[in-house]
Order: structure tokens, then sequence, then C-alpha cells
């Protein structure tokens, strides 16, 4: 075979996986018993890795945080002290087929969201949605409220979830997304359908069960119109998964920010990244007294989102959400437009004001090279100090792309040597 061949080969194989495969949230389980990879002092966090010494202050505070609900240290100061000494282990969260949102640290103890392909039987990890506050872990806070909260999370959320999981034998997540196609959410930054249809879900389920903290439970979901968000970050990390050991393909299987730099991971070369410095996550900001300057560079795994096919990349899915920041419905229809030129597949969950046609997936590295034509983005920008600063858009950096089919040359180099 030429070596076009066997990339188109396995870039079938990964398209395959992106439109047949079955992702269902099974449990919810402590990340220690089924993160790979995770000893009870690692912590994981959004984005590329990053030298110790080069971590934004909020992911900073998270990871102290994390480090001290852990008892692994006494302090947020000891905690530091022992990340620099290399007593706490950290690593990128979508190294471990887990991912992050914004600021967020996933510890040994917390709760995650497992989804698993019927498919390939791969998982994918997230830690549920912190809910509607304004200062969460998430967005690079920790104090003794939010610990708290952490507690709570671990001890009641989680294992309620759990039971009320196993008692309707898991939740069918694409069958959830074709119910909810055509009701305004891309399913990244916006996605009130998709989390009301799950929590009523959820909730029926807890109403036939009788588990610590049941109301509590059902009053949090109740609340939280980004409920899903969380885990459709875990079904998009168990198909990624699964792609990242397909070799020679060109589809990209990682995204994500650490506020420094931005990165993405190619299927056919796995955990590797390929990054460039982050850009700015612009559009509307939350205080209007805030400028690009309070901010930093895009930050955080949620946009794991967007490589299944979500956010900017089906922004005509949600347009609402695009012209709250800042845009047109034109410009929805043109950002879904620039990743279908760019993309192998299709979900076929059909968007009624769109001609029915569903969502794009798998954007082909060679395609947006050949093109000169990346993706756009959706996210959520990070304040400097911590905390949400607004919400947007981002043009993905080409050298990102460039670097990665680089990289794929120099495994056909080495293999014919």
């Amino acid at each position: 075979m030429t070596v076009a061949e066997r990339i188109d080969a396995a870039n079938a194989k990964v398209i395959e996986i992106f439109e047949k495969g079955q992702p269902v949230w099974t449990d919810v389980r402590p990340a220690g018993e089924v993160v790979p990879g995770m000893n009870r002092n690692t912590i994981l966090y959004a984005g590329p890795p990053i030298a110790k010494e080069r971590i934004v202050l909020p992911v900073r505070n998270a990871i102290c945080g994390a480090a001290v609900h852990e008892r692994l240290a006494p302090t947020m100061e000891k905690a530091w002290e022992m990340v620099m000494a290399g007593e706490i282990e950290l690593d990128s969260a979508q190294n471990h087929n887990c991912a992050d949102g914004a600021c967020m640290a996933t510890s040994a103890s917390m709760p995650v969201c497992v989804v698993t392909d019927e498919l390939t039987g791969e998982s994918g990890f997230c830690v549920p949605h912190p809910g509607n506050k304004r200062e969460v872990l998430r967005w690079g806070y920790y104090n003794d409220e939010i610990e708290k909260d952490l507690v709570w999370f671990r001890d009641v959320f989680g294992p309620a979830l759990s039971a009320a999981l196993r008692h309707m034998g898991g939740m069918r997540l694409k069958e959830l997304l074709a119910k909810t196609a055509g009701m305004g959410d891309e399913n990244h930054v916006r996605q009130p359908a998709s989390s009301m249809a799950m929590d009523l879900q959820l909730i029926a389920a807890l109403a036939d069960l009788d588990v610590p903290g049941r109301d509590d439970v059902i009053r949090f979901l109740a609340n939280n119109d980004r409920f899903s968000l969380h885990v459709m970050m875990a079904a998009s990390e168990c198909t990624m998964a699964a792609v990242k050991k397909i070799p020679y393909s060109t589809v990209m299987c990682g995204f994500g920010g650490n506020g420094v730099e931005l990165g993405i991971q190619m299927s056919g070369t796995g955990n590797a990244w390929y990054t460039v410095p982050a850009p700015k996550i612009l559009g509307m900001f939350l205080n209007p007294t805030w400028t690009e300057n309070d901010i930093l560079g895009f930050l955080g795994d949620s946009c794991v989102t967007e490589v299944y096919g979500f956010g900017g990349f089906s922004a005509i899915a949600g347009p609402a959400y695009v012209i709250m920041t800042g845009g047109t419905i034109e410009d929805a229809r043109a950002r879904t437009e620039r990743a279908r030129a760019v993309s192998l597949g299709e979900h076929k969950f059909p968007v009624p004001w769109d001609g029915s046609r569903g969502l794009p997936c798998g954007i082909d590295v060679r395609k947006v090279v050949a093109r000169n034509l990346a993706p756009i983005s959706h996210g959520s920008s990070t304040l400097k100090t911590g905390g949400q600063g607004g919400s947007g858009s981002a043009e993905l950096p080409i050298d990102m792309f460039k670097q990665a089919l680089a990289a794929m040359g120099k495994v056909f180099a080495e293999e014919n040597k």
C-alpha cells in the first residue's frame, strides 16, 4: 500500500468509530479506581503538559486545592512545595482518557462520569459539572466552602448518580443527542436541551430509589442547565481513547489549552501534543469593564467536545450562542461549513434550519493544511485571577496542524529507513 492508501484506510477506521460508536454513560466512580495510570498522589489538569513553573495561577490554585482535598498536603502552600519537589505527580488529563473543564484539577477520590463505547469497549472520564456557583474548583478557586462541596460530590452526589445509572441500565448518549437535535444546543458552551433531557432521566430514576441526599441531588440537577457538558466530555474521551490506538490516521483526536499553550493530538501519533501559544477566546465579557488584558489564553479541556463534532464545529445547531457572543446566524453557518470542509464524517443529528443535515466530525489534519483552513472553536475565557471572564470563539492556529502532519511524515520516514 502507498502512504496515502495507508492513511486513508486508517482514517476510515477512525470515522467508523466516530459515526457508529455508541457511548453509554454507565457509572460514576472515584477517579483513582477507573482512570488509567492514576495513583493516589496523581493530579490531572487541562490541556497539553506544561512545566510546573509555567502553570497559570487559577490552575495552580485548583491543583493545590485538590491536593488539600486529598489530604496529600495540609495547606495550599505546602501542596505547591510538594508539586515542585515531585511528591505530587501532575499530568495532562487527556493523556489518561480524562478531561478537565477550564481550570479543573482531578484527583484520585473525586467522582468521575464513566462513559463506555459499546463499539470499542473503551472508556472516557470527567468529573460531574459543579453547578452554577461562581467560585468552584473548576474556575481556579479553593476555600472551606468549596471543600464542603467537594466532599458532598464525593460522598453523596457521586454515589447517588451511580445508583441511578445502574437502576436505569446506563444512559445511551447518542439517543439523547438525537432527541435534542434541533433544540438549539451546540453542546459545548450551550446545552440546556440536552442537560434537561439528561436530568429528567436521572430524576426519574432517583425517584424510584431511596439514596442518601436524594432531594438535594434532584435539586442540584434541576438547577444546572450545563450538566450534560462534562458527561459529553467523557463521551468524547471514550471515542478518542479508541482512535488513538489506530496508527497512520491523520484525524484530530485531542484538543485543549493550559492558559499558556494550546495543543492538538492526532490519532496516528497517540498522546503526542502539537502546541502553539494559546490564543484568547473573545466575544463577550461577563463584566463590561473587563478587557482582553484580564483573561488568560485558551484554557480547558471542554473543547474535546469540539473534536467529537460539537461547539464551533456545529455552530449552526446553536446559532443563539453565536449571536449572543457578537456574531450572526450567517457566522454560525459559516463556522459549521468551515468544519465540514476539513472533516471526513458526519453525525446523523439533523438540524432542521440547516436543510436537516447532520454535524461534521473527524477533522482531517491533511485537509486543514492543504486548504489552509482551520476550524473555529467556541469556549469560555478565564480571568487571570480565576473565574469565568466571558464566552466567545477562537480560530485554531494552523501551525498545530502543520506540526502534526510533519510528525506523521517522520513516522513514515523512520519506517522506510
